[in-house]
């Protein structure tokens, strides 16, 4: 299987158009919604026939790679049914619908699966420079994974298989370790904003700090890297943090730091040293944290 269409060509169906174009792969079918040529075709090392969601001309491919937002895949995979090829395998790129979306292909006789890259993507180009040595989550049918498996290995990259079922899960993890460790930093960026250190030097110099807190995870478990006053357990440290909180933080910011506080201290629970001074860090975190509701 050679031959690769790419429904809905924005910034990740056109990252992938060009990373499969690169290892190989014939991108031979384009189809964006209203028939226009993406960007991304001057790149292709091949011609591609491009074509509207409405059109009725026949999707040749063996590959059908679904990529466009998650709340389009169901219409635009209505679309096209009736115009792919008997026996090609189609794939969704989304990280928190499971193949299961594809159900009425699947019904026709169509493989499904799909294929989610653990990279934030913002434009074509340097997103198919990443996916080029990305991880990527499979599911669905046996041929499905199989297919995508090899996809995955000609892209050069690492693929983890989850369970159809549980891929919400999956990408809820993904959300934490990008989004949501984003909106983690803007909240501290603030903080340090509040102690009256300019901004844009406190960001640069968490940034710095951040970068070596995650360079210590490739190394070490989590429980081994953490580090700071709940590492220590130092119960001062946290009072300190709380006095000023209390009347220089917002309230959003101080429950992000309270809670990540209790996800601290579970992890020292996990080590299983200084027990007792744990069980008094953990019975003054409840009560500040009854204090701030």
């Amino acid at each position: 299987m050679e031959r690769i269409a790419i429904i809905g060509v924005g910034r990740v169906g056109g990252a992938f158009a060009l990373a499969l174009d690169r290892c190989g792969y014939r991108v031979a079918e384009l189809i964006t919604r209203d028939g226009s040529i993406p960007s991304v075709v001057s790149f292709l090392s091949r011609p591609a026939f491009v074509t509207g969601i409405d059109s009725n001309e026949a999707i040749s491919a063996e590959i059908v790679i679904v990529a466009t937002p998650d709340p389009d895949i169901e219409e635009a995979v209505t679309a096209v049914a009736h115009r792919l090829a008997k026996n090609s395998v189609v794939f969704h790129t989304s990280g928190s619908l499971s193949s299961g979306i594809l159900s009425a292909l699947a019904n026709c006789g169509h493989e499904t699966g799909s294929v989610h890259p653990l990279v934030a993507v913002s434009d074509p180009i340097s997103g198919a420079e990443a996916l080029l040595s990305a991880f990527f989550c499979i599911e669905g049918t046996q041929t499905g994974v199989t297919v995508a498996q090899e996809i995955v290995t000609r892209l050069g990259g690492q693929k983890i298989v989850v369970e159809t079922a549980k891929k919400p899960l999956y990408h809820a993890a993904a959300v934490m370790s990008a989004g949501h460790l984003v909106a983690l930093l803007a909240t501290a960026h603030r903080l340090i904003a509040m102690a009256g250190i300019d901004p844009e030097q406190g960001s640069k110099a968490l940034l710095l700090l951040s970068r070596s807190a995650l360079a210590n995870l490739f190394d070490r478990s989590p429980e081994e890297s953490l580090t700071g006053p709940f590492a220590r357990l130092d119960i001062a440290a946290f009072r300190r943090h709380l006095d000023l909180m209390e009347t220089h933080a917002d309230d959003l910011s101080k429950e992000v730091y309270l809670s990540l506080a209790a996800v601290s201290l579970q992890m020292v629970q996990a080590t299983g040293e200084n027990a007792s001074l744990r069980d008094q860090f953990v019975e003054e975190l409840n009560m500040a944290k009854a204090k701030f509701k």
